[in-house]
């Protein structure tokens, strides 16, 4: 297969697929005539042999949670919703949906039984993911785009006390809050980018990407139930970004020596994607897609300030009921005791630090990456 025409056609996958969604919580054109724009980010299963490009899910946004709004998450916000991330946590979503639909009796095109309580993902698939522009974090210093998006200074010129603001906590050098002194390489970000929003502590795509090539596709619900963990095979990204090829390899496959990483390879495409940003005049579009394309069929939501569409609700009130997307930690973690039992007083946070090899991988991967130390989020966990 030339792997040009593969590039393409993974991306032809997922833009098709997303030009089949309804419009609502796509970009739009406001009020004021300024047109929105967004990132868009897909999974699919390739198989190689019949030349198959299967789509998995979608998902599209540029937002991450103030970490402060986790407080009263329980599970229910979801933190990240770059649409990378969406994207993958709507990959488990699926898997978890696909287990469901094996348990039941019914056929699945991406899974089937290995044991008991144990799944397997079947032998001809390899997986794909299709981005509409670099990750933010460290694959983007290179080519930053918007100078109001980012701090594009040089902070070698800059006094002490200025110079320290780039760090979320001084004592850990190798974790740089968002775009802060782009020209540094090699080190953990943080979303978002501006220096006056809300911080997050959400880890940038750019790192939860790499980190991915040693703890897998998988979260540690998926894990738990697969027989082997999963990894994404190629990373495709638009043609215009092929200029970056070396310090995108750098930051993806140069910060990981440990030789148990299933690196990804990065390839290029000339597909455009319409929703793309195209002039300085565009302005981010606040919602986020996501789609999961199932063997029973789709399913689709609209996610705003990390819950459903129309259900957020301001301030230090409760969330609402039903407020939480299927890509939550509330919804994933009550879909996996559908398939596996667990103790009722079981949270998802204890179950998670329960898996002791899942968690010296990602221990490892982290300290790969940050050596001077980690700075987690909030603890958000779900019953």
């Amino acid at each position: 297969m030339n792997m040009r025409t593969f590039a393409d056609q993974v991306a032809e996958t997922v833009i098709k697929g997303y030009n089949e969604l309804s419009s609502k919580g796509k970009p739009c054109i406001r009020s004021n005539g300024v047109k929105e724009w967004t990132v868009l980010a897909g999974i699919v299963a390739v198989d190689d042999v019949a030349e198959e490009f299967r789509l998995l899910t979608i998902g599209t946004g540029l937002k991450a949670t103030p970490d402060v709004e986790l407080i009263r998450s329980q599970g229910r916000i979801v933190h990240d919703c770059h649409a990378e991330i969406v994207c993958l946590r709507a990959f488990n979503a699926l898997l978890l949906k696909e287990f469901q639909n094996v348990k039941d009796g019914r056929d699945s095109f991406l899974v089937e039984q290995k044991a008991a309580e144990y799944f397997k993902i079947k032998e001809k698939w390899h997986f794909a993911m299709y981005i509409s522009r670099i990750p933010c974090g460290d694959a983007s210093m290179g080519v930053l785009v918007d100078a109001d998006d980012a701090e594009i200074f040089d902070y070698d010129e800059l006094d002490d006390d200025y110079a320290k603001k780039q760090y979320i906590d001084p004592e850990i050098h190798s974790i740089i809050r968002g775009r802060a002194n782009y020209a540094l390489r090699n080190v953990v970000r943080t979303k978002p980018g501006r220096a006056d929003s809300n911080i997050t502590l959400s880890k940038s795509c750019s790192d939860k990407l790499t980190m991915k090539q040693l703890t897998s596709l998988c979260n540690s619900l998926t894990w738990c139930l697969l027989d082997a963990p999963v990894y994404l095979n190629f990373v495709i990204l638009p043609k215009r970004y092929e200029n970056q090829v070396k310090r995108i390899n750098e930051t993806f496959l140069g910060r990981l020596k440990d030789r148990n990483s299933h690196n990804f390879e990065i390839q290029f495409c000339n597909i455009p994607f319409p929703d793309d940003k195209h002039t300085e005049s565009q302005q981010p579009c606040f919602s986020s897609c996501l789609c999961l394309f199932s063997s029973i069929g789709k399913h689709s939501e609209i996610i705003l300030n990390g819950v459903k569409l129309g259900f957020y609700v301001k301030g230090n009130k409760p969330l609402r009921k039903n407020c939480q997307s299927c890509i939550s930690r509330y919804a994933l973690w009550n879909e996996f005791k559908k398939i596996k039992t667990v103790p009722s007083e079981l949270d998802y946070l204890s179950f998670k630090s329960s898996l002791v090899d899942r968690i010296n991988i990602v221990t490892k991967a982290k300290k790969e990456l940050s050596p001077c130390g980690w700075i987690s989020t909030y603890r958000d966990t779900s019953i």
